[in-house]
């Protein structure tokens, strides 16, 4: 079920949870485990206690977890709002690592990504046994560069991978460098409308 928060205030500790079948549910300090400042509109996992419709919350947590601040990549920002659930690695050489982003497949998807990685090095993800599902893709922050001894050179950047992004706690994060990241926008053949049929 999709939940929202619907009011927060942070003075107060207090807040509501709506979704589109159930509440709004207020909920307090001892629901928000983690202390987190919520957003109103934000998504949230929220744990109901007793029968689904008492409106009892026992616990909200963000479907996001917190970043660091100016970490964001603006090319990526319609990919995370759209939040699509699988990631596969297409090609990994010393040249190139090209991730391909959206929901199952081309032809599922009403729009896809590639994201190219080029020169990349140090991703220490392995492809065949790490889960990339949902992933969110951001800049390393400064803090992360130093404790994973990034060698970042001054026409490079360092990029992080952060994985099972939208279910409470983050999974593993890995860090690449590259000397660019190329962002292709994909859209499937059935979203293109009729002008594009042939």
């Amino acid at each position: 079920m999709a939940w929202r928060i619907h009011s927060w205030s942070p003075e107060r500790g207090r807040g509501e949870v709506i979704s589109p079948q159930l509440g709004p549910w207020g909920f307090g300090a001892a629901e928000n485990p983690r202390g987190v400042d919520f957003e109103v509109g934000e998504p949230v996992v929220v744990e109901l206690e007793g029968p689904t419709d008492a409106g009892r919350v026992r616990s909200v947590v963000p479907c996001r977890q917190r970043q660091p601040e100016r970490t964001e990549i603006a090319e990526l920002a319609e990919l995370h709002a759209r939040r699509p659930v699988d990631a596969r690695v297409e090609t990994w050489t010393e040249e190139v690592l090209r991730l391909w982003v959206g929901d199952c497949c081309e032809a599922c998807s009403e729009v896809w990504w590639r994201l190219t990685f080029r020169r990349p090095c140090g991703p220490a993800f392995d492809a065949d046994r790490d889960d990339l599902s949902m992933p969110l893709l951001r800049y390393a922050s400064d803090g992360e560069i130093a404790e994973h001894a990034l060698e970042v050179s001054a026409d490079r950047r360092a990029y992080c991978v952060v994985t099972d992004h939208g279910s409470g706690p983050d999974g593993p994060r890995f860090y690449l460098v590259a000397d660019v990241l190329e962002v292709e926008r994909g859209e499937s053949r059935s979203s293109l409308g009729p002008h594009h049929s042939g």
